[in-house]
């Protein structure tokens, strides 16, 4: 537990970069082992890094979340369309607990915070237009409502996290990790899209998709961890 507690940031990317020489390899069958993987060594990683007996409602949040995600990654390993969408519904059940857990860490009730939230708005709005546009000829019928509840779910999660920001006490938090996972969260299901409906047999999208999650769950992790430490 000691090296999880000192080096779990350093295990988790070992174990990222081999995953990611899995798919890149097309060995599915290791695939699947390493990426299970990933989200128990960060987890393990902010439980051994935060207070006892402090925080006990993020702790919660956070570790549900986190829980929604690896069974999304479960979900996510399987074929078919009835498996995406539950994987998917489990990995906007995550956004929706890191949603919870930024609004807690810091409301949208000031002026600064009114401002800020409009820009990501505008932002994040013009980005989901934008890849809505991209793929709406390639996806089915039945895929574009959930793609859309989706889309608003993890754009409110960026929002919130860009508003806490404007907490002065937790600036470099926001700056550091969780304005770049939010970033990178939405990078890496507009990669997932595009390699599920768009560009299907290129290989490298899928290498693009586990990178740039594993990072946006690494930086999650790691403002997390401090968060909890207090």
């Amino acid at each position: 537990m000691q090296l999880i507690k000192k080096n779990g940031i350093v295990l988790f990317w070992a174990v990222l970069f081999i995953d990611c020489f899995f798919v890149f390899s097309q060995q599915y069958q290791f695939h699947a082992i390493t990426k299970v993987l990933l989200i128990p060594v960060l987890l393990f990683y902010i439980i051994l890094n935060s207070r006892k007996k402090h925080y006990n409602r993020s702790k919660t949040l956070i570790y549900t979340a986190l829980i929604c995600s690896w069974i999304g990654d479960i979900l996510l390993l399987q074929n078919g369309d009835v498996f995406f969408i539950a994987g998917t519904t489990a990995f906007l059940t995550t956004h929706i607990f890191y949603s919870i857990f930024f609004f807690r860490v810091h409301p949208i009730n000031n002026a600064r915070s009114y401002e800020v939230t409009i820009i990501a708005t505008l932002v994040v709005g013009a980005l989901i237009f934008a890849v809505a546009n991209f793929l709406h000829n390639d996806l089915p019928k039945f895929f574009r409502i959930p793609f859309y509840v989706y889309a608003i779910a993890i754009g409110i999660m960026a929002i919130l996290a860009a508003n806490i920001y404007t907490n002065r006490g937790k600036q470099k938090l926001a700056l550091q990790f969780f304005i770049p996972g939010a970033a990178l969260f939405i990078l890496s299901d507009v990669a997932l899209a595009t390699f599920k409906f768009k560009y299907t047999d290129e290989n490298f999208l899928e290498v693009v998709v586990m990178i740039t999650y594993g990072y946006a769950q690494c930086f999650m992790a790691q403002g997390f961890a401090k968060y909890l430490k207090g």
